[in-house]
């Protein structure tokens, strides 16, 4: 229980650390380019657009390296830990190892792609033959590794929060199980990340809510 809370905490960093980085971003490029437009030949300006644009891409990697050590180096830990103990959560670490092979499959996707431009680079003529074929193969293993991914998010956060509302009745994670779904369903229209924010707040005061709730009860005993 506390590797899974340590894990949403290191989620709740990456997601506010995300939200910073793109609002000050924006902030930035907008001023940046405000300036351009009054002194457009200015190279201050132009320099000022690129370091915000590279700022911007440090800090959305550094946030991406945390939500991959919260997933695979706490929540999925903690998740194969619980499924020993209660053999319904299983399913949750199953969920992590879908996660974990979408992005190896969406990292391939990627890899083709750069391979189809690095072609039509070296033979121009490829573009409408091998470049176009590539580019196609390389979308549809991307739209295979990203359902893949969906899938083991869903197992893993959807469905662990209401196992562990089944299993420490407590509301939180049934609350933070809900936000999760209906953030899912934003996603559809292209609306998410706010709700699930949300939902690991609620799933880390639930986790030490719960941790508090075990250690006293496995105190107890030993006080008697």
């Amino acid at each position: 229980m506390r590797t899974l809370r340590s894990g949403f905490l290191y989620l709740l960093v990456a997601v506010i650390m995300g939200i910073v980085a793109a609002l000050a971003g924006l902030i930035s490029i907008i001023a940046a380019i405000g300036s351009m437009a009054a002194a457009p030949h200015g190279p201050s300006a132009f320099a000022g657009v690129i370091g915000t644009v590279i700022l911007l891409l440090v800090l959305s990697l550094v946030a991406v390296g945390i939500v991959l050590y919260a997933i695979f180096g706490k929540i999925r830990p903690g998740m194969r830990q619980l499924s020993e103990v209660d053999n319904g959560f299983r399913i949750c670490y199953t969920g992590t190892t879908l996660i974990l092979v979408g992005l190896a499959i969406l990292v391939l996707g990627l890899i083709v792609i750069v391979a189809a431009f690095a072609a039509a680079g070296f033979s121009p003529e490829a573009v409408r033959g091998t470049v176009v074929s590539s580019l196609i193969l390389a979308l549809g293993v991307l739209l295979i590794g990203g359902i893949i991914a969906f899938i083991g998010n869903i197992l893993t956060f959807v469905v662990g929060a209401f196992k562990l509302h089944s299993r420490y009745q407590n509301s939180l994670y049934m609350a933070a199980g809900i936000l999760f779904v209906l953030d899912i369903a934003l996603l559809l229209v292209g609306f998410t990340g706010i709700l699930s924010l949300v939902g690991y707040i609620l799933m880390y005061i639930a986790l030490g809510d719960t941790i508090n709730k075990l250690s006293t009860a496995a105190a107890t005993p030993a006080q008697t």
